[in-house]
């Protein structure tokens, strides 16, 4: 095997590093990557295409019935994370509180289906997440930012809902239709969808993180480093909370709605934090935040691969009891 193929195999069986290669190409080589961000919305929709080729729209339709979890999953990501994040920041590094409170106000990213796949999550679940909480988005962001800051900001409720039926919507129902379509190609070239799915992921995260640090370059002290250490363990705590917090469902479908609350839509995130608080630090810190949040992404997967191990051995002991 050439060390190309080698190479491949290596990231595209530890994806986490897609993420991570992502992001510091992005911050080393921003003038290389800068230019692909304008096709940011087209990455997003083949990325949201291949994802769907291996939905299981059955079990999607089911978890939308689940109007509890629904409302203690988007209740705890829109109103409860963004304050929870904003608070400690407030208290004791006020220069940081408002990065935090954007950054935590946000929505589940548009790719959350591919990470959760990636780390043997529930993608159906996952979708559903990103819908729900993309849709009440323009209306909680708003509220957040009056609520703790005492500043109203307008959110661009069409052209956001816009680009979630773009960028969403449109693909899903590609998807669909190749599915019931071309079923034999479609699990023929499951392998092919995957890894479409995670070149052009890592090809976004490139451009994204090569865009902000093109519009601030990135610089750090001591302090932020330390205080990036300890907000990443509070975010943990977080995510923790986030994972217990549907104690009725399975170890899985609990991991995937932790990662949905850590794994923010960035994108809309340094959108706001441009549009509306131009200058200053903010971008370089809303960076180093997106860092962190990507950091807690190995320890993750971990979590989550044990957590799906624990539901199999459960079933396959159910399976004997029977």
């Amino acid at each position: 095997m050439s060390w190309i193929a080698k190479t491949r195999h290596f990231l595209f069986e530890n994806q986490i590093m897609i993420v991570v290669l992502g992001i510091v190409l992005g911050i080393i080589f921003p003038k290389f990557f800068l230019p692909l961000a304008i096709y940011s919305t087209p990455l997003l929709m083949l990325i949201f295409f291949t994802s769907s080729l291996r939905l299981d729209f059955k079990e999607m339709v089911g978890y939308a019935k689940d109007w509890k979890m629904l409302a203690l999953a988007n209740g705890f990501m829109l109103l409860f994370l963004p304050i929870a994040m904003w608070l400690p920041a407030k208290t004791f590094s006020p220069e940081w509180a408002t990065a935090f409170l954007i950054t935590g106000a946000m929505p589940t990213g548009m790719t959350i289906a591919l990470i959760a796949d990636l780390f043997g999550g529930k993608t159906s679940l996952a979708l559903i997440v990103t819908a729900t909480t993309s849709l009440l988005a323009p209306l909680t962001i708003p509220l957040v930012l009056w609520f703790a800051i005492g500043r109203t900001v307008p959110i661009p409720v069409f052209s956001l809902f816009l680009n979630l039926f773009i960028v969403i919507v449109l693909p899903f129902f590609a998807a669909k239709i190749t599915q019931d379509r071309f079923p034999k190609f479609t699990k023929k070239h499951a392998l092919w969808w995957r890894e479409i799915s995670i070149a052009a992921f890592g090809i976004l995260i490139a451009a994204i993180v090569a865009q902000s640090t093109a519009q601030d370059p990135i610089s750090f002290t001591m302090y932020d480093a330390g205080l990036m250490v300890v907000m990443l363990l509070y975010v943990a705590i977080l995510t923790a909370m986030a994972f217990f917090m549907v104690w009725w469902r399975s170890n899985s479908e609990k991991a995937t709605l932790a990662l949905c609350m850590v794994y923010l839509n960035n994108t809309l995130a340094l959108y706001v934090a441009t549009k509306f608080f131009p200058g200053g630090k903010l971008m370089t810190q809303m960076v180093l935040i997106l860092l962190v949040l990507n950091v807690l992404l190995v320890p993750f997967k971990w979590i989550a691969s044990y957590a799906v191990k624990l539901d199999k051995l459960k079933i396959k002991r159910t399976k004997k009891a029977a």
